[in-house]
């Protein structure tokens, strides 16, 4: 392992120094190819333009005689009288022939047919030159290539003029493409650089060939020769860049032809080669004296390093008492060590420190290192919770969200994504089921350990046991909610509770029933408080019995008390319920107070939501009223409220 270490440490170290320099070798690569390319292809425009000017120079001189031709009245008339101008147009061929290059003057109609020929072209053939768009030009014009052309023999190319006198067609002189190749054959630039003279499919001084397909020419460079004749470039020209060529491409002046200047790509390779190798050569020979001196110069260092790392390691895998021998390293790494071997000491010390302070504590303490994903938890912890938080992580279910009902863990949970997106600390109260099965609660404060970066290193969390504090504050809230006598909700919170069911009711009916005991001080007077206590719970319990799993009720005060019913079929069948309740009460209550049977009788208002009003206090005011009118006519009965019950003379028991 050790071996391995060593030459890790050694490549990194040796990497530091050579990379850079490989780096150095590419660029420069790169920079010499990439000057030679654009020394290349500037001197490929400027050669190339320079060359095709001799080009555009012969097409000229042919073009300046067809306009000359053109308006000549012999060669005018010859369209209409040929016999008595062929003479004249006989002469005027020899003089252009003589300099053999021209190989024919050929007369044509305005369809393009032969009226006359040196070469004894046929009269009426269409002549090869002239195409559908030639009828639309207005000075002199130059054809494409002719390869072997069947009349003459020979590579071919003609310049064009339409006449300018009386006659209607065209004057044309037919010349072989050697007066161009004598413009650009044999000249080189560069030593190996050469023009191409190309058409729309024709290719002059390609490879060697005084005429080939441009297909050849097309699959060497780019872009596609297509693309340089239809462009609009300059005859200035326009560089190129081909894995096999380098060059540019321009217009021939006065022509619709494209000049190509065309360079090896290997040649320029290869002229810079030389410089490149000695480059690369020295470029090596730094790498070589590097990687030497870094290994003479790091062995006082590697060795150290894993001295160092190898107690480290021991450190990690537990064995906290292991320390850095300092006796053979350096001063600069004895010093380091020794900072080390302090810094381990009192690690060590507050490892003790903590763990004392976790075992006397009532508190119970945990702990989620995330670089080891390993959980700590207190003995205390294990006793009174006796939760296994082996694989547990602070919210994977594992932990003490396994030991919470639905509602809690998932606030428990909220709480910890809170702390981990704010990365301070946060706090709680849940309710737990510990390895015993029994219920407590436990208030958590859990705070994060970062890093100098902000990243989360740890979660250090208190728990304490706050059952006994909670149980008292739920006693306090329920007395404060509910009647002692009763059992029932008292009069504040019937009321509070009433009106949210109202609103959580729209668009169904409700029903409030107002019950009062009859008589109800007859029996505290002539059976006592006590008894008139227990007809109280006696009472609480048939109302308790009616309310089904929906509704609820209240006692507010005294033999009063008041019945919430939410469910549609309670509701439709009210004045049902009531009876019932009228004939359990009056079923009787034994009393073993005084050992007898009591008849209770009970008077029975009703009020329906949203029939009668849609405010809560005002629905029970009616359901009151409505008691009232039973108790003015003859008690032990209900009725269901009508506006007209709020006229009774006398003060209702309940007030809004």
């Amino acid at each position: 392992m050790n071996i391995k270490v060593k030459t890790a440490l050694r490549a990194i170290l040796i990497g530091a120094t050579v990379v850079p320099l490989i780096v150095v070798a590419v660029v420069a690569a790169i920079q010499i190819f990439g000057f030679s390319q654009n020394m290349i292809s500037e001197e490929a425009a400027t050669t190339g333009s320079a060359m095709s000017a001799g080009v555009s120079n012969v097409v000229s001189g042919y073009s300046d005689s067809v306009e000359a031709f053109a308006g000549m009245d012999f060669v005018n008339r010859s369209i209409n009288d040929l016999n008595k101008v062929k003479d004249d147009l006989d002469g005027v061929t020899a003089s252009l022939k003589s300099g053999g290059k021209v190989l024919d003057l050929v007369v044509s109609d305005s369809a393009g047919g032969v009226i006359y020929s040196s070469k004894g072209i046929a009269v009426g053939t269409h002549f090869f030159a002239l195409d559908d768009d030639s009828a639309s030009k207005t000075g002199a014009f130059v054809s494409k290539f002719f390869p072997s052309e069947t009349t003459y023999g020979a590579d071919v190319f003609a310049v064009s003029a339409p006449l300018t006198g009386s006659g209607s067609g065209f004057v044309s002189i037919v010349s072989d493409i050697s007066a161009i190749t004598e413009c650009i054959g044999g000249r080189y630039f560069l030593g190996d650089g050469y023009l191409v003279i190309s058409d729309e499919t024709s290719a002059i001084n390609f490879a060697g060939a005084q005429i080939g397909s441009n297909a050849e020419l097309a699959s060497a460079i780019t872009p596609a020769i297509s693309q340089m004749i239809h462009s609009n470039v300059q005859d200035s020209g326009e560089k190129y860049t081909s894995t096999t060529y380098l060059g540019a491409y321009g217009k021939v002046k006065n022509t619709d032809w494209a000049w190509i200047s065309v360079y090896p790509a290997a040649s320029a390779y290869g002229a810079v080669m030389p410089v490149f190798i000695v480059g690369m050569v020295i470029i090596a020979a730094l790498i070589l004296i590097c990687i030497l001196i870094m290994v003479i110069a790091t062995q006082k260092v590697i060795d150290p390093m894993l001295g160092m790392l190898k107690t480290m390691k021991e450190i990690n895998s537990g064995n906290h008492n292991e320390r850095i021998d300092t006796k053979t390293m350096g001063k600069e790494f004895a010093g380091m060590s020794n900072v080390f071997n302090d810094m381990m000491d009192e690690s060590l010390m507050s490892e003790v420190l903590h763990k004392t302070i976790s075992d006397i504590s009532d508190n119970m303490l945990f702990e989620w290192d995330f670089a080891k994903e390993s959980m700590f938890v207190s003995e205390n912890f294990k006793n009174k919770i006796g939760l296994n938080v082996s694989g547990a992580t602070l919210n994977n279910g594992k932990f003490l969200d396994s030991l919470m009902d639905e509602d809690d863990s998932e606030k428990y949970k909220r709480d910890m994504n809170t702390l981990f997106k704010e990365k301070g600390d946060v706090g709680g109260e849940y309710k737990i089921k510990n390895a015993a099965g029994q219920e407590m609660w436990v208030a958590m404060r859990a705070r994060c350990i970062t890093d100098r970066l902000g990243e989360v290193l740890r979660v250090i969390g208190v728990l304490s046991d706050i059952t006994s504090e909670k149980n008292a504050t739920l006693k306090l809230a329920e007395r404060a909610s509910f009647d002692f006598l009763s059992q029932l909700y008292n009069r504040n919170t019937f009321e509070r509770e009433f009106a949210a069911e109202l609103e959580r009711s729209v668009g169904k009916k409700v029903a409030a029933l107002f019950i009062d005991v009859d008589d109800f001080k007859f029996i505290n007077d002539r059976y006592s408080h006590a008894v008139g206590d227990e007809v109280i719970k006696f009472v609480a319990d048939v109302i308790k019995s009616k309310t089904g799993e929906t509704g609820f009720a209240g006692r507010f005060g005294g033999d009063e008390f008041v019945l919430c019913i939410s469910d549609p079929e309670q509701v439709e069948n009210v004045e049902v319920l009531s009876m019932d309740i009228i004939d359990d009460l009056y079923a009787g209550y034994n009393s073993p107070s005084v050992k007898t049977t009591l008849n209770i009788k009970a008077s029975i208002g009703i009020a329906i939501y949203p029939d009668h009003s849609t405010d809560g206090k005002e629905l029970v005011g009616c359901a009151d009223a409505a008691m009232y009118f039973v108790k003015k006519n003859g008690k032990a009965n209900y009725h269901i409220f009508v506006p007209e019950d709020n006229q009774l003379e006398g003060n209702h028991s309940y007030s809004l």
